[in-house]
């Protein structure tokens, strides 16, 4: 057995985790300084969509710009972290029929949203092994 307590997860792996999990942070960089956003999201036809206000700020820091996305998840003998580097667009109005569908959590619920849309261009997973080996 590996003494190496991180493995990286292939590419289905990644999304399968992803699409397991509701919570998510998101990189985003104003022009003063670089920020971490908790985002609820679901996973669809090979993008990462999210709900945000439509006066946001996250909704300004990210649209139409690279950024970072990452989900985990840690139990008591491993741990798993997936990241996805990518390009992030609000979505038209007419684009999100199939969306309003599809099960997010939602945080808030009576103000005017916008999807948005991040399409990967890196996806980066890793599982971590907690317990030491036994010797």
């Amino acid at each position: 057995m590996s003494n190496n307590p991180i493995s990286k997860l292939d590419a289905h792996e990644s999304w399968a985790l992803l699409s397991g999990v509701r919570l998510g942070r998101l990189s985003a960089s104003s022009s003063t300084s670089p920020d971490i956003h908790p985002v609820s999201y679901v996973v669809h036809a090979g993008k990462i969509y999210f709900r945000t206000g439509a006066e946001s700020r996250l909704l300004r820091e990210v649209n139409d710009r690279d950024v970072a996305f990452e989900a985990a998840w840690q139990e008591i003998d491993n741990a798993w972290s997936v990241v996805a580097l990518g390009h992030a667009n609000a979505l038209t109005d007419s684009e999100r029929a199939d969306l309003d569908a599809l099960p997010i959590l939602d945080f808030a619920p009576n103000i005017s949203d916008v999807w948005v849309a991040i399409t990967p261009s890196e996806l980066r997973g890793r599982r971590f092994n907690l317990l030491p080996d036994e010797r």
